[in-house]
């Protein structure tokens, strides 16, 4: 790309970024990492800001800079909603108690994973290994998107040096699993938190600061530049709303948010860590449409071509000095390897806990599980660069794997969590016809497959567990979810409600650029979710 200018310095910059990321990594395993439980669960002990991170670093990879930058560009402020699907999503499974009584129930009894909670409740290991196999699937689709996508960066930025895609791919790769592989969720989650703080202050405000100061990209500017009726239209529409079901259906299920949920410290942790997180990925997109509004400003479309994604590389290219075009660079592959190790650690948890541990000798040692986990970890790493490199029409297949997996899980883990007459078998049944489901409908290319999943899913399982209701088919709800009517779960409602409208509405303020109304209505309401928040559980402490 002729229009992405990468000096020695911007180069060097990255190298340092990859040094440090690696040695933070296996420094953090050194320090925490003492055996298989530690491997995948780092003790259970995260606090607040660690939460946050991980849960915002997570769930924004390179398509959020990348590829909402560029719907931006090119249809404007409207793809807000469809970035913030997921996001919002998240915050359903705040707001419905689910991280709450998840790590409440994981205090109780032993919950280390999605397939556990099923588990618990009916004692069925092939309800456990099912979940655990989706999970996997799941998790390795999405860690192959963006293993494609840092091979493709890498590429762009060391192309001329003789690097080429298939080298750039295993070099990205390579470093995610040269710390995930020795310290485990210790390692992901500590260089969560050091790359959110790379991208933090980069695409918060050193690169809108020099957008505006260098390139003129003020408020003025912008609206008087821009077709008002293509780049600020928030008209709704079906399409709009298909993104967002499907995003609060998947996002509700997603292991990956599980499991932060039982791996943070306390309820409160579980609660409000993850609230920020979302937060931060909710804002980050509203500063992602405001970079794609900006390039469509600045960058004539006869300089992108037909490649339309390469709008925020011309921008930084424009914008920043060298240097700064390396630190902006690191911060689009921080997104990028969060999403990597995160998703690599949860395939490897999910295969190591719902899958291989159960087969293994009782008299298997902390030491030899933690070997089996990282023997694990290289292996799915070895498989997903296979998969990036050898399989043909990659994109459509991580389709399958997210709608296949949300569909087949999101019914029966909100029956296993909430249902009190749900049974085995009804689950069962749920995750193998929403899995074929979801699977012919995206062969048949119909809409909002997972809507179809779901719905299949959700009609089997309350058939057949009706069918096969029995006094020893019924099993008791999982601590922590077997409470009704209690006022902090209400409270953690209102809060999260106000928490979730304010963010978006924050969010197209920025995007919008620069809306003052809405950022002032998004802040007030997002300080009185934090108010609550903290309200509600400083009661429960006092009691």
């Amino acid at each position: 790309m002729s229009y992405l200018r990468v000096t020695s310095l911007d180069l060097w910059v990255i190298v340092f970024y990859f040094f440090v990321i690696i040695a933070n990594g296996i420094y953090q395993s050194v320090r925490k990492t003492k055996g298989g439980d530690d491997f995948l669960l780092g003790g259970k002990s995260f606090g607040i800001f660690s939460t946050l991170c991980t849960q915002g670093a997570t769930m924004k990879g390179s398509s959020a800079l990348v590829g909402y930058s560029a719907g931006a560009y090119v249809n404007g402020a409207s793809v807000l909603i469809s970035s913030q699907c997921y996001s919002l999503g998240a915050w359903i499974a705040v707001m419905s108690g689910i991280a709450r009584k998840i790590k409440k129930c994981s205090n109780t009894i032993e919950i280390r994973s999605a397939g556990d909670i099923f588990l618990r409740r009916f004692g069925s290991e092939t309800l456990k290994k099912l979940v655990g196999l989706g999970g996997t699937w799941m998790s390795l689709s999405i860690l192959s998107s963006n293993m494609a996508a840092i091979g493709l960066l890498i590429h762009l930025m060391f192309g001329k040096y003789g690097l080429t895609y298939e080298y750039s791919l295993i070099l990205g790769v390579c470093v995610a699993v040269a710390y995930t592989a020795i310290g485990g969720l210790v390692s992901v989650v500590y260089n969560d938190v050091l790359q959110w703080c790379i991208m933090m202050p980069l695409i918060f405000f050193l690169f809108p600061y020099a957008l505006v100061t260098k390139c003129g990209v003020t408020p003025e500017a912008l609206h008087s530049t821009l077709n008002a009726a293509k780049y600020f239209s928030l008209q709704p529409n079906l399409w709009w709303f298909g993104f967002l079901l499907g995003g609060i259906l998947a996002a509700c299920c997603d292991v990956s948010h599980l499991t932060r949920f039982i791996t943070a410290k306390d309820e409160k942790t579980a609660v409000t860590g993850s609230m920020f997180g979302f937060t931060f990925c909710v804002l980050l997109a509203g500063f992602v449409v405001f970079f794609g509004l900006s390039a469509a400003m600045l960058i004539e479309p006869s300089v992108l071509g037909d490649n339309k994604d390469g709008a925020i590389f011309a921008l930084i290219s424009r914008a920043l000095s060298p240097g700064f075009v390396g630190l902006m660079l690191a911060a689009i592959l921080a997104a990028t390897i969060s999403t990597i190790d995160s998703n690599l650690q949860t395939a490897v948890l999910c295969t190591m806990i719902d899958i291989v541990e159960p087969s293994l000798p009782k008299n298997t040692t902390e030491k030899q599980k933690l070997l089996y986990c990282r023997l694990i970890t290289v292996v799915i790493a070895v498989l997903s660069i296979f998969f990036v490199l050898k399989v043909k029409g990659i994109i459509a297949i991580i389709g399958i794997g997210f709608n296949v997996y949300s569909s087949a899980i999101f019914f029966p883990l909100m029956s296993c969590m909430f249902w009190k007459k749900a049974t085995a078998k009804g689950l069962i049944t749920g995750i193998v016809v929403g899995a074929v489901t979801a699977v012919v409908t995206v062969s048949m290319k119909l809409p909002l497959p997972i809507v179809w999943g779901v719905s299949f899913s959700a009609i089997s399982t309350i058939v057949v567990s009706g069918l096969t209701a029995g006094e020893k088919s019924i099993k008791p709800l999982l601590p922590g979810f077997n409470e009704s009517g209690q006022k902090i779960d209400s409270d953690i409602f209102k809060a999260c409600f106000l928490g979730a409208s304010g963010s978006l509405i924050l969010s197209i303020g920025i995007g919008t650029w620069v809306n003052w109304i809405y950022i002032i209505i998004g802040t007030i309401l997002m300080f009185l979710c934090i108010k609550m928040l903290d309200s509600a559980f400083k009661r429960v402490a006092a009691n």
